[in-house]
C-alpha cells in the first residue's frame, strides 16, 4: 500500500473509532439524571415525557431519544404524541409547564411473567435548547 493510502485508511479508521464512543459514552457537559419506577410485569408503563417547544410553548421538534444501555429484562419504546411536560424553573420553557405540547414519551415493557429489578440507560437530545442528558432509570417489577 501507498503511504497517502495509509494515511487515508488510518485517518478514517480514527474518526470512527471516535465517533463510535458518542453513542454510549457519556459526552463532555452531559446532564446524569437517575431515576427508579415501579412498573407491573408485562404490562406497557409511561416513565416520562420529553418535547422541545418555543418560547411561545409551539412545537420546536421532537427530541432525540436512544437506548445507550438496553434493560436486560424488557424492552424500551419512544413514541411522539401530544404530552404535559414539567419543566425546571430556570428553563426558558418553564411557562409551557403543563401545556398539551408535541413530544415523546418513553415506555418500558418487562418481559412477560418477569420480576425483579431491570435498568437502562437512555439519551435525550434536545437542539434547540443544546441540551443533553442521559438519564439512568432502575425499575423494580413486580406481578
Amino acid at each position: 500500500m501507498k503511504t497517502r493510502s495509509l494515511m487515508y485508511l488510518s485517518a478514517f479508521l480514527s474518526v470512527g473509532m471516535a465517533l463510535s464512543g458518542c453513542v454510549s459514552a457519556p459526552l463532555a457537559g452531559t446532564k446524569q439524571n437517575q431515576y427508579s419506577h415501579k412498573v407491573i410485569s408485562g404490562k406497557k408503563t409511561a416513565l416520562g415525557m420529553t418535547a422541545s417547544v418555543k418560547r411561545d410553548c409551539t412545537f420546536n421538534s421532537y427530541p432525540y431519544a436512544a437506548v445507550i444501555k438496553q434493560p436486560s429484562h424488557g424492552k424500551v419504546t419512544f413514541e411522539h404524541g401530544t404530552v404535559h411536560v414539567k419543566y425546571d424553573k430556570d428553563s426558558d420553557a418553564y411557562m409551557c409547564s403543563g401545556k398539551p405540547v408535541e413530544g415523546t414519551t418513553v415506555y418500558y415493557t418487562s418481559d412477560p411473567g418477569f420480576t425483579g429489578t431491570d435498568e437502562f440507560t437512555m439519551r435525550l437530545t434536545v437542539l434547540y435548547a443544546s441540551s443533553v442528558s442521559d438519564e439512568s432509570v432502575t425499575l423494580k417489577v413486580v406481578k
